[in-house]
């Protein structure tokens, strides 16, 4: 390694620590980059999070990645007073991170957050399960209700579903787009953000996903064309007829319909 990458990437660390100390308090950010290199106990570890006013338990090493959103560049969707956003699909929710950024940035919302793999679910639950807004739902988005096995991957963040066979060891029920806007009772989705490895390709194309898709303001996604070919594809085939703007913010796509009046803000922090 030169001396030039170790300068590069103290830099980058001091930075991140910076960010940390800012958003979580110094004590805080210093657990938290301690501890997110570390192996820790299945009951987590707990911290402060001073810009939120509340505590995210975390797993330690296996939620490095998660608990990298409070720190580095992320996004926000920036609402109208006249046009606010009121509710707000988190699917693959993981432990929370992204749930907890919607609150922050949205605090009037509506948030509905789905996450299958049990061990991500009870942290969830611990993370954002006290807020009489979140609804938390242990299921996978499909593009049909079936059943569904998990399927581990590397990490913690790389899992994905599979629909298994009548009579086959499942996992999870599995709900759709239609299925929840009947559940919640809504017309509309302000922000539907997707992180399900793949799973995309299914949703996208669904026999009946002209039904709600263009009720969908907002979505925010990952290119899943290396979970599986051909998603994103499927998806701008599908949106080809509405007026969405499509903007990259990292590592994600995120189309906010133009009709809106919404602005995308990138590169932010809490």
């Amino acid at each position: 390694m030169t001396f030039a990458t170790r300068l590069a990437r103290a830099f980058a660390y001091l930075q991140n620590f910076s960010v940390a100390w800012e958003n979580f308090g110094f004590l805080s950010a210093v657990r938290l980059l301690v501890f997110s290199r570390r192996m820790v106990g299945p009951e987590g570890v707990s911290i402060s999070i001073r810009k939120l006013r509340r505590s995210i338990a975390f797993r330690g090493r296996p939620d490095k990645g998660v608990l990298s959103h409070f720190y580095k560049p992320g996004y926000r969707i920036r609402d109208t007073p006249a046009n606010p956003v009121r509710v707000i699909f988190d699917v693959g929710a993981n432990i929370g991170d992204e749930t907890l950024r919607f609150r922050h940035f949205h605090p009037e919302a509506t948030i509905v957050a789905i996450e299958p793999d049990s061990g991500n679910f009870a942290f969830l639950s611990r993370n954002a399960g006290s807020d009489p807004r979140i609804h938390l739902l242990k299921n996978g988005l499909w593009s049909h209700e079936c059943r569904l096995r998990v399927v581990p991957g590397e990490s913690a963040e790389a899992f994905t579903v599979e629909e298994v066979a009548d009579g086959a060891p499942a996992d999870v029920e599995a709900v759709s787009i239609p299925s929840l806007m009947r559940r919640f009772s809504l017309d509309e989705i302000d922000i539907l953000k997707m992180d399900i490895e793949g799973a995309e390709y299914e949703i996208f194309s669904a026999p009946d996903v002209e039904s709600w898709i263009g009720r969908v303001k907002v979505l925010v996604l990952e290119c899943p064309d290396s979970d599986r070919p051909g998603a994103t594809q499927t998806l701008f085939e599908t949106i080809s007829s509405i007026d969405f703007n499509c903007y990259i913010s990292g590592e994600n796509l995120v189309l906010i319909r133009r009709e809106t009046g919404w602005k995308l803000e990138s590169n932010t922090y809490l």
